[in-house]
């Protein structure tokens, strides 16, 4: 048994890491969200608005993650 194994292992690729494609699209409406925050807080966007547009607007952010999640 003095027979050297040798296993074919690619050199030039590296392994894929598995990213969580949730966590991802959940940061992002976390920063979107954020954004929209700071915006209000700094009066680039006026409170008013927001009170009467934050409905729809998480709507349809939910439907931009869940659209981009079923591609």
């Amino acid at each position: 048994m003095d027979d050297d194994i040798k296993i074919n292992k690619p050199e030039g690729k590296k392994m894929k890491r598995n990213i969580n494609v949730w966590g991802v699209y959940i940061s992002l409406c976390f920063i979107v969200v954020g954004v929209l925050w700071y915006a209000v807080n700094v009066g680039i966007i006026p409170y008013q608005y927001i009170q009467e547009q934050l409905g729809p607007i998480l709507i349809i952010l939910i439907g931009i993650l869940i659209l981009i999640k079923s591609l």
